[in-house]
């Protein structure tokens, strides 16, 4: 049944006072349902009862065309077409029922209990799906800490891997960077021996060059000499020359430091 909210501030045209279970009639005019009275005509029936105007009486006798409308107190619900409270909940109709209602043919095979029976049902079943709701968001906060927590774990062992890395890198620099400066002091000594066994080398050719053109000289003057002059000299002497161009032997030094340049090459 459509239901129709209370009424705030109405006033009853018959007793003047505020409405208490208010009824309008067909005329326009509105009383507290205790302000009406009720024809004889109204007979056994309560769904059949007809409601006359007390202002407009001497016109409608006649015309019992009382409509009831439902206003009553802040906050209750009243059936619109019968005018009372709402006490009943139809299972089948999922409709709203006053006693009028669950009486008549419409709701009398329907299974029809009261407001606060019936709503109970809902209650538990929205309990119920509470309930699961509070559990199902009770693990996903759980299982959202522990995916935190391995998330944490497994963050703090990249952040240790980092500092291992930097720390091992940090020592491998180190030790490059020592034996970088021995290899260069190694190859500063062994460049700076090579310069002066070469100076030494460049020195003793140097000499040799200057002994050879003395003996080059000598050897060719000989050679313009006379018979009867070369042949003054002795066979010794002339072999002893010979001998001296041949057998010089200098010592190079690439070759003496061939030793130190493997190691360090």
């Amino acid at each position: 049944m459509p239901l129709t909210p209370s009424h705030k501030g109405a006033v009853c045209s018959d007793c003047q006072g505020r409405l208490e279970d208010a009824v309008t009639a067909a005329c326009g005019h509105t009383f507290c349902r205790l302000c009406l009275p009720l024809p004889p005509q109204m007979g056994a029936q309560p769904s059949s009862r007809v409601l006359l105007c007390p202002v407009c009486q001497e016109k409608e006798q006649t015309e019992p065309v009382l409509v009831p409308v439902p206003l009553g107190p802040l906050g209750e619900t009243y059936c619109e077409e019968h005018g009372e409270k709402i006490y009943f909940f139809c299972e089948n109709d999922a409709e709203f029922l006053c006693v009028f209602c669950r009486e008549g043919p419409s709701h009398q095979a329907h299974a029809v209990g009261f407001l606060d029976e019936a709503i109970q049902p809902y209650r538990d079943r929205l309990r119920g799906r509470l309930e699961a709701l509070i559990t199902e968001r009770d693990e996903i906060e759980d299982m959202k800490s522990r995916e935190d927590q391995k998330l944490q774990v497994l963050l703090a062992q990249i952040e240790s891997k980092k500092r291992h890395v930097e720390a091992t890198f940090e020592r491998l620099q180190q030790e490059l960077g020592e034996q970088q400066r021995l290899l260069l002091a190694r190859l500063t000594e062994l460049e700076r021996q090579i310069w002066k066994e070469r100076d030494k080398y460049i020195s003793k050719l140097s000499e040799e060059v200057a002994r050879l053109g003395t003996q080059v000289k000598e050897l060719e003057e000989k050679c313009q000499q006379p018979a009867s002059e070369l042949l003054q000299g002795t066979a010794q002497q002339l072999e002893r020359l010979i001998k001296t161009v041949f057998q010089m032997e200098l010592c190079c030094p690439l070759e003496a430091n061939r030793g130190a340049r493997r190691r360090l090459l």
